[in-house]
């Protein structure tokens, strides 16, 4: 069995993503595992003739990722905590970060409606999960710590 020294979160700024970082955090410091944490900033296509542009919609949520995950970081200064935030479909930018950053683990939330509807969604999000390579710990909405 491979020893978990890195715990991968994905968060998207939910209640139970923020659940899951908070369990994530606690795993990390039972194994003295690193933690990552990463928010992908998903593309949006805005709507031009309102006058909002993707590339501001996509700046406002890049904004709102480094500040929770900073929020993150300063709560827990103990913990060796490596952040990723990137533009693109959740599942691609997951799998990708999983294989850069040579991941043990990765913990997720599950809520109805955000990430996990997201992960399932399409053909490219399915594989992700098919191909994983790595545990999957989905933290359900309702688990309190």
């Amino acid at each position: 069995m491979r020893m978990i020294k890195k715990i991968l979160v994905a968060i998207d700024g939910s209640f139970s993503a923020m659940n899951a970082a908070d369990y994530a955090i606690q795993l990390a410091e039972q194994f003295d595992a690193q933690l990552e944490i990463i928010y992908v900033v998903r593309y949006s296509p805005g709507n031009i003739p309102a006058g909002i542009f993707p590339a501001d919609v996509q700046a406002q949520e890049k904004e709102r990722a480094i500040e929770l995950i900073d929020k993150i970081k300063s709560e827990h200064p103990e913990l060796k905590i490596h952040d990723f935030e990137t533009l693109g479909r959740p599942a691609v930018e997951i799998d990708k970060t999983i294989k850069k950053w040579d991941a043990d683990m990765l913990v997720i939330g599950h809520h109805a409606h955000y990430f996990f509807k997201h992960v399932l969604k399409s053909s490219i999000e399915k594989k992700l999960l098919k191909h994983l390579k790595v545990p999957l710990l989905i933290i359900p909405e309702n688990y309190t710590i």
